[in-house]
């Protein structure tokens, strides 16, 4: 989408309340010889910590004591809704500006289906605002179902600057059910899910795997391939990809509770 999106009503915008002003910008450096990677939005890896007795309260980060970001956490989308369920802060107050956010698109009394999410990602490091929808593909039988995740973004959304991309294309994004090496290698549980881009499905993009050995660290997350490099990606896929993560892990632990 060419606009931005809508503000959210109990998020203050501008200048966030940590210090940390030059969060969600690119870092170009001037060199004669050949160009220097720009800086990441996001950390590669990072765990999600919970910061409140009250279970909505969450931190983003490397380790518990190096933490970067806030996360609101609504557990039930539904309840939650219109208002999203999930906000990632520019900062660590959940009073500072959002990065971005999920919210169900379930509306009352509509024949759309439970698991239909609106995701929105604010301009971020001269990069495109977005707003798109992460949408559940039911495949597999009865007895073995393989519940997938899938968003879309276009391609001038979704890459660098230094791609060159316009609005004329759009790359479909992928979240999948996976218990290979490479998930269990985060040390999490061993199931979980990897990120794919579906124009080259045996390249994991991203993997995210719930914790379950301990009480304050959730989800482990890490960025792999083309999504760690920094030059291929633009900062709003790195935060698409997060918050897309994020809703497919909350929305896995609605279903099971």
């Amino acid at each position: 989408m060419s606009d931005p999106p809508p503000p959210y009503e109990e998020i203050t915008t501008g200048q966030n309340n940590s210090g940390s002003s030059n969060r969600g910008q690119r870092v170009h450096v001037a060199t004669a010889g050949p160009v220097v990677p720009e800086a990441r939005l996001m950390p590669l890896d990072f765990n999600i910590y919970s910061g409140s007795a009250t279970g909505d309260v969450y931190y983003m980060g490397p380790h518990q004591k190096d933490r970067q970001f806030a996360l609101t956490l609504r557990p039930n989308s539904l309840a939650a809704a219109p208002n999203p369920s999930i906000i990632l802060h520019d900062g660590l107050n959940t009073r500072d500006p959002a990065i971005g956010t999920s919210r169900n698109a379930w509306v009352s009394g509509s024949d759309r289906r439970f698991d239909e999410f609106i995701i929105t990602v604010s301009p971020l490091g001269g990069s495109q605002p977005a707003e798109e929808r992460l949408v559940t593909v039911d495949e597999g039988t009865y007895w073995h179902p393989l519940i997938r995740l899938r968003y879309s973004l276009s391609a001038a959304q979704a890459m660098a600057a230094a791609h060159g991309a316009d609005d004329t294309s759009r790359q479909q994004f992928e979240w999948q059910q996976s218990s290979s090496r490479e998930v269990q290698s985060l040390g999490g549980k061993d199931s979980g899910w990897r990120l794919v881009n579906l124009s080259n499905v045996d390249e994991t993009l991203a993997i995210c795997v719930p914790n379950g050995h301990s009480f304050t660290k959730f989800l482990r997350f890490s960025f792999r391939g083309k999504g760690r490099t920094g030059s291929h990606y633009s900062p709003t896929w790195e935060a698409m990809a997060i918050l897309t993560g994020l809703t497919t892990w909350e929305r896995m632990k609605e279903l099971n509770d």
